[in-house]
């Protein structure tokens, strides 16, 4: 029962079970049976598991209790804090008036920036923006390994957050899920062509690895479409040397500086 309680905890910050079993690609009855405590999985599918959610297989099987304290740490913001600050009550209500701006703008990205953790090479990761019933969110999906590699344990980030349309640009707010180790910001410029390929803009964040320096960076959002084949565009997702990947991409994300600048400004379309 402790693998169940500890599968779902997990699946709780997916909008829906269905969610889950879609982008990881294995069969709704057969995962409901997992949650329902009716089977266990194999080997196999139990890999898939951790894999997607990014927890060891010996970290899914603890104690339910020493699981929620040491790897998913509760922050279930309404039980803390039932009376929210005005500060975040405003960003509430930014948030929920930002559905019908950004509404064009749902759908599935490539996220391709230089990597903080990893200097000199070009990070590039899966981006999700979708409706809420309360406004429009947004899901970041990670594979921590070189595209190139072979046998290489593959450590998986998941991040959530909210999308705010305010003064003409596009402000994306997130944190890393399982391990609450991380709080990111991108702002975007809006895309003003009738087709939407690309956006632009700067990532604010630190590295995920030791060095825990704040960072910035410009970003690109390649554009794939509303739907999308999720594992086999994750497979795309890692760290690129500059050379793999294409040279507009590398002019978009390039992160020197203007001379005699002192702000460091997002390069747009």
């Amino acid at each position: 029962m402790d693998f169940v309680q500890n599968l779902k905890l997990l699946c709780s910050f997916y909008n829906s079970t269905a969610e889950v079993c879609r982008k990881m690609g294995v069969n709704r009855t057969q995962f409901n049976k997992y949650l329902s405590g009716q089977i266990q999985p194999s080997k196999a599918n139990l890999k898939i598991i951790c894999d997607f959610f990014g927890v060891e297989e010996f970290e899914i099987l603890m104690p339910h209790e020493k699981f929620r304290q040491e790897v998913m740490p509760d922050h279930t913001l309404a039980q803390q804090h039932p009376a929210l600050p005005t500060y975040f009550s405003k960003m509430m209500e930014l948030y929920d008036q930002s559905r019908i701006g950004l509404g064009r703008y749902v759908g599935w990205y490539y996220e391709y920036y230089y990597s903080l953790g990893f200097p000199g090479r070009i990070f590039c990761s899966l981006i999700e923006i979708t409706p809420r019933q309360d406004g429009i969110g947004f899901s970041r999906y990670e594979r921590l390994i070189p595209v190139a590699a072979k046998g290489r344990k593959v450590t998986h980030c998941h991040y959530r957050g909210i999308a705010i349309n305010l003064c003409d640009r596009i402000f994306l707010m997130d944190y890393e899920t399982l391990t609450i180790n991380e709080i990111t910001q991108t702002v975007l410029f809006p895309s003003y062509k009738s087709q939407l390929t690309r956006l632009f803009g700067v990532k604010i964040g630190v590295s995920s690895k030791s060095h825990r320096e704040p960072a910035c960076t410009r970003v690109m959002y390649q554009f794939l479409g509303e739907s999308i084949d999720f594992r086999k565009h994750f497979r795309h997702c890692g760290l690129y040397q500059p050379d793999e990947v294409d040279a507009d991409i590398r002019e978009a994300i390039d992160n020197r500086q203007e001379r005699d600048n002192p702000l460091f400004i997002a390069i747009g379309e």
